[in-house]
């Protein structure tokens, strides 16, 4: 597994957390402030440990926060106000061979895990998102925490693949994602056994198509890209197509 140097910390990705999860750092008034928006930078100690940061807690711990660039960004196609998520500065225009390398293993990684642990993990989630011939680069990734430039290659191409269906391509991973976490928020807070009926009825239904409609979305209150599930090629003769989303204005949504 990839280690802290000198004992200090590493990040190693942005992501969704619980909302009431608390910052490891401490801000200036010594208390640990929480993630109303539910996101968080996740760095990983020397004993090998992972804790949730805010933007400015995770700048301070790092020796160089411009690493925070380079990690997998799982939360992309969610919507936070700006004010909510301070920006990091500007990277530069031009990229060097490090960092062209640096963001191509993030992208990798992202695709990876997102295939075959995060979306995998969705309950009811169609079976061919899990790739069998991804299985040994993610058991050797679970176990060092990196990625050779071969496996990186690897990921890609086969992400980029004419033969990987476009509901399997990252940009519609991630809208899987990002929705069934929303979802799943959304059950949880509801007191109403009708409501959470209908959430868990969408949530279904993501996890067999990897789509919802933008009627879909409005009707449960999920807040997302503007261009969620609108990726080239996903909307097959199988799924609804986005037009459908008109019919939530004459009671049907499936």
């Amino acid at each position: 597994m990839t280690q802290a140097h000198d004992g200090g910390w590493i990040p190693v990705r942005k992501d969704f957390v619980d909302p009431a999860t608390r910052c490891h750092a401490r801000g200036a008034s010594r208390r640990h402030h929480g993630f109303p928006e539910g996101q968080a930078y996740i760095l990983r100690d020397a004993a090998g440990h992972e804790y949730p940061f805010g933007e400015d807690c995770a700048r301070a711990a790092l020796a160089q926060p411009a690493l925070l660039r380079r990690v997998p960004d799982y939360t992309e196609r969610d919507v936070v106000p700006r004010t909510a998520w301070p920006e990091l500065p500007a990277a530069p225009r031009r990229r060097d061979a490090a960092q062209a390398r640096a963001a191509e293993r993030a992208a990798a990684i992202r695709y990876l895990v997102l295939r075959m642990e995060k979306v995998a993990a969705v309950p009811r989630v169609q079976p061919t998102v899990r790739f069998p011939a991804l299985e040994d680069i993610y058991a050797q990734y679970q176990r060092s925490g990196d990625l050779a430039p071969a496996q990186v290659r690897r990921i890609l191409a086969i992400e980029r693949s004419p033969s990987t269906p476009p509901r399997l391509r990252a940009t519609n991973l991630l809208d899987v994602y990002t929705a069934h976490v929303k979802l799943e928020r959304l059950i949880a807070a509801s007191t109403s056994v009708d409501n959470i009926r209908f959430l868990r009825s969408l949530h279904d239904w993501l996890a067999r198509h990897l789509v919802l409609t933008a009627g879909q979305l409005a009707a449960a209150g999920i807040a997302m890209h503007p261009q969620a599930f609108t990726s080239a090629g996903i909307w097959g003769p199988e799924a609804e197509p986005p037009a459908a989303a008109g019919k939530a204005r004459s009671g049907s949504l499936f």
